[in-house]
């Protein structure tokens, strides 16, 4: 009678429970990449926004920091999220010309 050498039964219990446990850190380890990368994203992009509205102000020409204009547009109760105004920074920035200008001149009455 030949001899089998370990076949399907016995990798399976000789590898089984290694194998299994290398799974489930793996699991753990990608839950927990995805959780952080999740929130890397949202500071990369809340960057992207407040650069793009930065040089959507100096296109403009207005002698304004990025922190003053916004604390201004929160001041004057303009409820509008960077999102936004990135996004009139980048395609249309007469509405952020007149935003602006809203600003400037509603403190000087």
């Amino acid at each position: 009678m030949t001899r089998i050498h370990g076949g399907y039964i016995a990798r399976r219990t000789k590898f089984g429970s290694s194998f299994r446990r290398s799974l489930t850190q793996q699991k753990i380890r990608a839950l927990v990449s995805a959780d952080r990368d999740r929130h890397k994203k949202k500071r990369h992009f809340r960057g992207l926004w407040i650069t793009r509205i930065n040089a959507g102000i100096r296109e403009i020409k207005l002698f304004y920091s990025y922190s003053k204009w916004i604390h201004d547009l929160y001041k004057r109760q303009v409820l509008m999220n960077r999102k936004m105004l990135s996004q009139m920074a980048l395609f249309h920035s007469q509405y952020l010309s007149l935003i602006s200008n809203e600003i400037t001149y509603s403190g000087l009455i």
